[in-house]
């Protein structure tokens, strides 16, 4: 997961540029075809591999194998499941976008379906709530809500305006976005360090509890209305 990135963005470069004039290019392309094709089939493969096994993940002892994936995330419902997914389609997306040559026609999409896909998960995150309590939902939606001001910002700092004021406002909103994801980031240390793990599981169990109880008087309300 934390090379994933970097490896489909130079693979994905490389099959843009096209230059295969020596023998070590041809592997580099070779190469490059490799990678892009596992960028895409592993996390198919992974996502699949998850949902099949959703019932086995409810016990704590067998979902230990899937902690790396879906770490402290709710495993009682599939829709909850969908963040490692949209992880992996995320980075690719943003990897063949990136890889736009910058005389293309329909370079501005980069920034329209970036900004799109950081939209969606913060819709996803407010609505679904995916993760085991409510400080890490509101952790990851910080870090999400300051990313897209992030990408707005570097679009109109971009040539999309020539007017020299509007460029300073998106540069003071740039680095503000940088300086409070850094900020979020030192916070969230600060509060685990202090809370301390004992204290943050038990935290986690009283709220997956009172979402479990949530859920199941949303359930009888649902079947009492049909």
């Amino acid at each position: 997961m934390l090379t994933y990135f970097d490896l489909t963005f130079f693979a994905v470069m490389k099959y843009v540029e096209g230059n295969t004039s020596t023998d070590l290019r041809k592997y580099a392309e070779v190469v490059s075809y490799v990678i892009i094709t596992l960028s895409v089939v592993l996390p198919l493969f992974i996502m699949t591999i998850v949902c099949r096994r959703y019932e086995v993940m409810k016990i704590k002892q067998a979902k230990e194998s899937f902690n790396t994936v879906v770490l402290k995330i709710d495993k009682q419902s599939r829709w909850r499941l969908i963040v490692p997914g949209y992880f992996f389609f995320r980075r690719l997306l943003t990897a063949c976008l990136l890889s736009m040559p910058i005389d293309n026609t329909f370079i501005f999409l980069q920034y329209v379906f970036i900004l799109m896909s950081s939209h969606a998960y913060v819709l996803y995150l407010v609505a679904i709530k995916p993760y085991q309590s409510p400080l890490l939902n509101n952790y990851v939606l910080s870090n999400e809500t300051f990313y897209s001001a992030l990408i707005i910002a570097i679009f109109i700092f971009s040539d999309a305006t020539p007017e020299l004021h509007i460029k300073l406002g998106a540069a003071i909103v740039l680095i503000t976005s940088i300086f409070l994801l850094i900020f979020a980031n030192f916070l969230m240390i600060v509060i685990l360090m202090f809370k301390g793990k004992a204290k943050l599981k038990e935290e986690i169990k009283q709220s997956k509890l009172k979402r479990a109880e949530k859920e199941l008087m949303e359930e009888e309300e649902e079947e009492e209305r049909r």
